[in-house]
């Protein structure tokens, strides 16, 4: 039960060190460095969705009735949501970037709308929440046939936007269809499965030599659409960067084995327990502290090349945002701002 936990804490460290190396990257000094801010994009481009996986195979299928669960999810989740919202528009009025309207109007959609495009994620959790108790009876009884079955049909949708391009034609919108045959069985929703089949069916390797070929095919396949985009076709790799893309889905799969089959150095996994614990306070404050704070320091003293600057950026702003969500932990009631 122990290393079940910790591989846990392990996924959601990574999960939220890549979410703040996704926005890491200041803009290219040197149009030569896109390359490598490219580079850092893919690594970090699973980062949300291994968020969702974790989250699913952690509370689905739920425990307790319907509105039991939405009790004890939602209120747990809204709480910092809306006070960080809030914190954003204020600090973007007072910035002049929004004008008393536009932040009125941002706060007034908070409920449908995010405030700022990094918090979608929260939006795609919530549906995840409202559906999980829906779909508990079936994720409780599904056979490891079944579930190989329905995400196999998911894969299909993360595929079928490819074929857009093969016909030169819009058959297949990536971020989903109502009136596609499969659309029920698309997006986010299909981490949720993913997520919940990596727990009940580990994929557990007899040995290192087998885990580690396995997870370099892995990695490898879901590569494949990526490098032929870099070399071929600059429209296949924008869809193999998207969320709901193969590439993705291939890579969440690969880091979700990569832990069920390896332990980390005592001291890393200690500091990873330590991120785990915040990591939903963490994932609320990182832009800000990113791209208010370490950006603002950094812009008239960048680092010539990114693949020191961008690390250097990642590594600052996560220790900055533990130091934030360490001290707001001393505060009464900071569970409603910081999640833990």
């Amino acid at each position: 039960m122990k290393d079940k936990i910790q591989y846990f804490n392990n996924l959601r460290a990574i999960a939220c060190i890549l979410v703040i190396l996704t926005h890491a990257s200041m803009p290219a000094s040197n149009p030569a460095f896109g390359i490598f801010l490219a580079g850092f994009s893919l690594l970090s481009s699973p980062s949300s969705e291994l968020f969702v996986t974790i989250s699913a195979s952690l509370l689905a299928p739920a425990k307790q009735g319907m509105f039991e669960f939405y009790k004890k999810r939602f209120s747990k989740l809204i709480g910092p949501f809306l006070f960080w919202s809030v914190v954003v528009v204020l600090i973007d009025f007072l910035q002049g970037d929004v004008t008393l309207n536009e932040a009125g109007t941002k706060l007034l959609l908070f409920p449908i709308s995010p405030v700022t495009g990094v918090y979608w994620f929260v939006y795609a959790i919530c549906g995840l929440y409202l559906i999980i108790p829906i779909v508990s009876p079936w994720l409780e009884s599904a056979t490891k046939r079944m579930f190989y079955f329905i995400l196999a049909l998911w894969s299909l949708t993360l595929l079928f936007p490819y074929l857009n391009l093969i016909f030169d034609k819009s058959i297949y919108s990536i971020d989903g269809d109502y009136y596609f045959i499969l659309n029920y069985l698309g997006g986010f929703v299909g981490f949720l499965f993913l997520g919940v089949f990596l727990r009940k069916y580990p994929v557990v390797f007899k040995n290192k030599r087998n885990s580690i070929m396995s997870l370099l095919a892995i990695f490898l396949f879901g590569s494949l659409p990526v490098i032929y985009g870099v070399f071929f076709d600059r429209d296949v790799l924008l869809i193999s960067r998207e969320n709901l893309s193969i590439t993705s889905m291939l890579y969440v799969a690969g880091i979700f084995i990569f832990f069920q089959n390896f332990r980390l150095p005592f001291f890393i996994e200690s500091f990873f327990n330590l991120i785990a614990k915040y990591s939903y306070g963490i994932y609320l404050i990182h832009l800000l502290v990113v791209r208010d704070l370490v950006w603002n320091v950094l812009e008239k003293n960048r680092i010539y090349h990114p693949i020191v600057e961008t690390p250097l950026i990642t590594a600052t702003s996560l220790f900055l945002c533990l130091i934030i969500v360490l001290l707001i932990s001393k505060l009464p009631k900071s569970q409603n701002i910081i999640g833990a």
